[in-house]
Parts: structure tokens; sequence; C-alpha cells
């Protein structure tokens, strides 16, 4: 597959963290030479504060590290944003970390020592990517409808890539409240596993996702018997008259604009409105 050139680099906002003073300034001059602004940091646990409150288009991280090695950067970081890709610099022969850190959601790599060609052209398409991202916004004000089904055995550790496939649905329509929507789908799936299908792996979990331009409507049905549905408007947390399953409903009510059910119990309709930009 022929690779796009990228013909006009983009300038970014790029935060690199190293404990190696001399990998920093290196790095550094080349980059602000290209016209990246460039903020530089020393220690991985001051760099994660400076990333919760600054805006950055791309993280280059040191793999190895005193406080906070670059695995762990990759994973506190993607918890604050998502989208901002991340390179990690290793010294060669380290493959493995490399791999696992590409599994965690890494861009890409560079090895030390640097090669300088290698660092502007990985840098660029980094960028690229990002950009193409931020771009999505104006793409999806076409959106009409988008809608998908799974069907999913009763195995709780399905629920990961469940949540992650609607994460990346849900990030790429533009909806803002994604971790709102995730714990609302966590809850919901975890209860037609745990209370609807009783773990009865033979059971099927159905999941429906429409999107539309306003919302986005999740339905989650299990093959259970049911349950008596709380009267939501009245449902409080200390509540115990529907036990364990109660507790995720009330969860699931404050995340969500809407919920509903079916009279039998064992299917929940959520619902989703765009924010307000």
């Amino acid at each position: 597959m022929q690779e796009i050139a990228v013909k006009d680099s983009i300038k970014g906002r790029i935060l690199i963290i190293d404990d190696d003073e001399a990998i920093l300034r290196v790095l550094c001059k080349f980059l602000e030479i290209e016209g990246h602004k460039v903020t530089s940091v020393l220690n991985s646990t001051e760099a994660l504060n400076i990333f919760k409150n600054n805006a950055f288009d791309l993280v280059i991280t040191d793999m190895y590290m005193p406080e906070i090695d670059g695995l762990d950067i990759i994973r506190n970081f993607k918890d604050v944003n998502i989208n901002v890709p991340i390179i990690i610099l290793t010294a060669a022969g380290t493959i493995s970390n490399v791999i696992q850190s590409l599994k965690l959601g890494a861009f890409n790599y560079m090895t030390k020592p640097f090669n300088i060609n290698e660092v502007r052209e990985i840098v660029n398409k980094a960028l690229v990517t990002g950009f193409i991202h931020k771009s999505q916004k104006s793409f999806v004000s076409f959106l009409s409808q988008s809608y998908t089904k799974f069907k999913v055995p009763s195995v709780i550790d399905y629920l990961n890539p469940v949540v992650y496939y609607i994460n990346h649905l849900v990030d790429f329509f533009g909806f803002k409240s994604l971790w709102q929507i995730q714990l609302a789908v966590t809850e919901a799936f975890t209860n037609a596993v745990v209370h609807g299908n009783k773990n009865v792996q033979e059971k099927i979990v159905e999941i429906e996702l429409l999107f539309e331009k306003n919302l986005v409507k999740i339905t989650i049905v299990d093959e259970g018997t049911g349950f008596k549905i709380p009267e939501l408007k009245d449902y409080k947390l200390n509540d115990d008259i529907y036990a364990s399953s109660g507790r995720g409903i009330f969860l699931i009510n404050s995340y969500m604009d809407e919920i509903y059910f079916n009279d039998k119990g064992n299917r929940i309709t959520m619902i989703k409105h765009r924010d307000s930009e």
C-alpha cells in the first residue's frame, strides 16, 4: 500500500518527556527549528499535570523513567485525551516493550540515537493523524444515521472490547460525553450478563447502537427472565429493593438523558443527546 506523502508539514504543540537533559535539548532544538512549539519536561509526574492543563497535538516520551514509565504514561495520558498521538523513545533492542506500547495505543516509536530524518517523518505523520481526527467534526455534520448490532456471548470479559468499540464510535461521531456513555454501557452490559443471563455463556446479549445527528441510542437485551423495573423518578441510591442490579440502574439513569425498559425488564434502551457546543 502506497504511503501518503506529507509535502507541507503541520506545525504543532509538542510535549517531550525524558529524564535525560541531553536528549531533551537535542529534540527541542530540532523541533523548534522545524517550527513546532515545544514543551520539555524531565519529570513524568509533572508532565502528566502539564498535559491535563494544556492542549497538545503530540506527546513524545521516553520508555524508561524513574517515576512513571512510558507504558503508564500512555495509559494515563489516554485517560485524559485518547486522541493525542504518543511517540515512544526507546533504546535499540527493546522491541518487546515497543510492541506493548503500540498495543496500548502509542502511535509510533523512535530509537536512540536519533536519525533526524526519521524524527521529522514520524512527527509529521503523527501530527497529520491528529489533524485528520480534528477534521472529523466537519464530516460528521453530514451524519444522518448509523446502525450497528452485536450478539455477544454472556462472558464478562467481552465488556472491554465492546466498550472500546463504542468509545471509538462515540468519539468519531463527535459526542463529548464519552465517559458517561462508557460507564452506562458498562453497567448495562454487566447487568445483562450477571443478573439477566446469570453468566450462562450460551445465552446471548444483544447490543444495538443507533447514531443520529443529535443523539446516540444504545439498546441492550438479555435472555433472562427479567425483573421488576424501579420507578426511576422516585428511585434513590440507598434503596435496596432491587438488590445488586438496582445500583447499576441508578447510575445509568444519572449518566444518560433518557432510559426505557420493556415490560419484561430484560431490555434497556439508553439515550444520550449530543452535547451543546
